[in-house]
């Protein structure tokens, strides 16, 4: 616990970024929060330069986390092997009050806070964001049998297969009615 709370502390303060920027590369990261499991510490590097209040970081990390397959909820080794540049702006220069559609260039801003430029976050937000929105630990995972709960890549299962009926089925019927009154000459 104590290396991870020295790692929060782990950045730089705004005036002490040279006008020429910094570099510094990092080996063997892997305390991150409870949710990112690290099964390959992260190595890599960042690059900080200052442009008056505003900071640009871009940078590189490798490692592998572990992570839940949203499908048949079996845990596997993801690896990330991500490039990644942020612009960090005053969390003060933030104008809460007004609602504003995020743009591309928008999803690459980040914020700080009391002139403190944390290492820790950036690299931690970097994971989250280097995450597909649905993790599959392969492209044709066939997932969990919605009756008996079993992993379908492991085993199979002998329950009754559920055919959803359409919504338009009743429309189907409709039409056969309304033809076999046709038929009949009414």
């Amino acid at each position: 616990m104590e290396k991870l709370e020295s790692l929060i502390q782990w950045g730089i303060a705004l005036d002490e970024i040279p006008p020429e920027g910094i570099s510094f590369s990092f080996e063997n990261l892997s305390d991150f929060d409870n949710d990112l499991k690290v099964i390959k510490p992260f190595s890599g590097h960042l690059k900080i330069i200052k442009r008056g209040f505003e900071v640009e970081v871009s940078g590189h990390l490798e490692g592998s986390l572990e992570v839940i397959c949203d499908r048949c909820l079996e845990s596997f080794e993801y690896p990330i092997k991500e490039d990644f540049k942020v612009l960090l702006i005053p969390k003060a220069s933030l104008n809460i009050q007004e609602e504003k559609e995020l743009s591309a260039d928008d999803l690459e801003v980040s914020f700080y806070e009391n002139s403190f430029i944390s290492y820790y976050e950036i690299l931690k937000e970097e994971l989250y964001l280097s995450l597909p929105y649905r993790i599959l630990c392969k492209e044709d995972c066939k997932g969990l049998c919605p009756v008996c709960g079993t992993n379908l890549n492991k085993n199979s299962c002998q329950c009754a297969k559920i055919k959803k009926s359409s919504p338009f089925a009743v429309l189907k019927d409709f039409l056969k009615d309304k033809e076999k009154i046709s038929e009949k000459g009414v």
